[in-house]
C-alpha cells in the first residue's frame, strides 16, 4: 500500500480531486483508492493537470461515501498486478461437444 495524496474536493459530477504525492501517477488508473482506517473509497479514473503536479481523480464506490469524507487527509492506493505481456487470464475450461466441423463421407 502506497499514499496516494490529499483529497481536494468532490466535483459536482460526484468524482473525488485528489493533490497526488506521487511524481507520475498515469500508471494508476484502474487502481483502488482506501482511506486512513482501510476503508474502500473507490478507483482512479484519470489523472489531470501539469505533470509537476498532477491531481487523480477518484470515482467513489457509492454515494453515500462522498458525504461521509472530508477534504485533507490522506489517501492510500493498491497497486494492480501486472501482467506479463502477451499473457492472457485463465479463463474455466468448457467441455467441448460434437460441434463443429463435420466431415463428409464418401461413397
Amino acid at each position: 500500500m502506497r499514499r496516494l495524496g490529499e483529497l481536494l474536493h468532490a466535483t459536482k459530477d460526484g468524482l473525488l480531486v485528489v493533490k497526488s504525492a506521487l511524481k507520475d501517477p498515469r500508471k494508476l488508473v484502474g487502481s483502488i483508492v482506501y482511506d486512513r482506517d482501510m476503508k474502500r473509497i473507490g478507483r482512479i479514473v484519470d489523472v489531470i493537470g501539469r505533470t509537476d503536479s498532477p491531481y487523480v481523480i477518484v470515482k467513489p464506490e457509492s454515494k453515500d461515501i462522498i458525504a461521509v469524507i472530508e477534504p485533507g487527509p490522506v489517501y492510500y492506493f493498491v497497486e494492480r498486478k501486472k501482467r506479463r505481456f502477451g499473457e492472457k487470464k485463465k479463463k474455466p475450461s468448457k467441455k467441448r461437444g460434437a460441434g463443429g466441423r463435420r466431415r463428409r463421407e464418401t461413397k
